[in-house]
């Protein structure tokens, strides 16, 4: 059986909503709601949060995840979030972790369910792809979830072999946003 690792990347100096990642959302820190439904997977052996901050690093390790801390030189606005995810998988490596594929997962998509990462991950298996992301029912990516098998994180070009899994999350940017989810959410 693969092994599937989730790494959720979590900085903490954003700047539309303060402290975005562990804001609250029905009196719980957004990064909760995606680590818990990463711990209900089926597939899933490991949550990881790669952050800089030590705040979301005690939310996140209360929650049930694992750490990643993140050299502070990657948790800038221009740093893509893909070098973040590497860099975490080469310490994962270099600890001695071992794991087939990685499924990142945004902090700040606080409806994502366990049943959608292990809906991605059976396609990505099924159909032996090598990244599914999910996209909303109007087919535009959100983010919410990408699963890569390992070395397709290290490649420069796009994959040919990829799927997706259409599932309506929001994203939270804002505190309107966190407004409409708590409007929608109770």
């Amino acid at each position: 059986m693969k092994k599937l690792i989730v790494i959720i990347p979590a900085r903490g100096g954003s700047k539309r909503l303060k402290d975005k990642n562990i804001h609250p959302l029905l009196g719980k820190p957004l990064i909760e709601y995606s680590i818990e439904q990463c711990l209900k997977s089926e597939y899933v052996s490991e949550v990881y949060v790669s952050t800089e901050s030590e705040d979301i690093s005690k939310v996140s390790r209360a929650a049930g995840a694992k750490l990643i801390m993140r050299p502070a030189e990657l948790a800038d606005d221009e740093t893509p979030k893909i070098i973040a995810i590497r860099q975490a998988i080469e310490q994962l490596e270099m600890e001695g972790e071992q794991f087939d594929d990685v499924a990142i997962v945004q902090a700040n998509s606080p409806e994502i369910k366990a049943e959608h990462i292990d809906m991605a991950y059976r396609l990505m298996l099924d159909h032996n792809l090598w990244e599914v992301m999910t996209a909303d029912s109007d087919g535009v990516q959100n983010a919410a979830i990408r699963i890569v098998k390992r070395d397709v994180a290290f490649q420069n070009f796009l994959s040919a072999h990829c799927g997706f899994v259409t599932c309506d999350l929001m994203d939270v940017h804002s505190i309107e946003d966190i407004r409409a989810l708590e409007l929608k959410m109770s």
